[in-house]
């Protein structure tokens, strides 16, 4: 079935709609549910029900000439998986306070100030900008491992590309990146 069909029906609120859906893009969700969740099959299925969830409820959001219906559903999804890892981890740091990780000694959660925010937003803007500049093929190495979390592995498959290729793209593309980064900053 055609995504103009499922909407149409999830739009009518058809629970068919979001049978279609799970047909056609359930393992895509898995398996991005997995990169960023490992092996916590629990709350995997959780997070998909949930993207089925917020689909259903909003979908009068979703706009299909600004993405696909794959890339809102990713979206959706990675953006809730990773929501949800944090909730694991405030929970598991509660449980455990005194088993403090190096990073999280040093981290500084810029959401709670103006300023942070604001130099947050101002960050986003410039990495998107460094990013639109690049090629399509290292753009979609650089999407494909830090915003949709994938193993070099993974990458490698879909670009069919060698992982060691890919992961010395990706050491070159960051140090490029930075570099521009740094340039637009000043």
């Amino acid at each position: 079935m055609k995504d103009e069909a499922i909407i149409d029906l999830i739009y009518e609120k058809d629970e068919l709609g979001l049978s279609k859906l799970a047909d056609k893009y359930e393992k895509l969700l898995i398996h991005i549910a997995k990169s960023i969740l490992g092996s916590r099959s629990r709350d995997i299925e959780e997070c998909v029900n949930d993207t089925y969830l917020k689909i259903w409820n909003h979908i009068d959001r979703y706009d299909m000439e600004r993405a696909s219906l794959k890339t809102y559903l990713k979206v959706i999804l990675r953006n809730t998986a990773i929501n949800k890892l944090r909730d694991l981890s405030r929970r598991e740091e509660s449980e455990f306070p005194d088993d403090i990780s190096e990073i999280a000694k040093y981290y500084i959660d810029n959401s709670q100030n103006v300023e942070g925010k604001v130099f947050s937003k101002e960050n986003v803007k410039q990495l998107s900008n460094v990013i639109s500049h690049l090629k399509e093929t290292d753009k979609e190495l650089v999407i494909r491992k830090y915003f949709y979390l994938q193993s070099s592995k993974d990458i490698a498959k879909a670009t069919k590309m060698t992982v060691t290729a890919v992961d010395s793209r990706l050491s070159r593309l960051r140090t490029k990146m930075k570099k521009e980064f740094e340039k637009e900053r000043y």
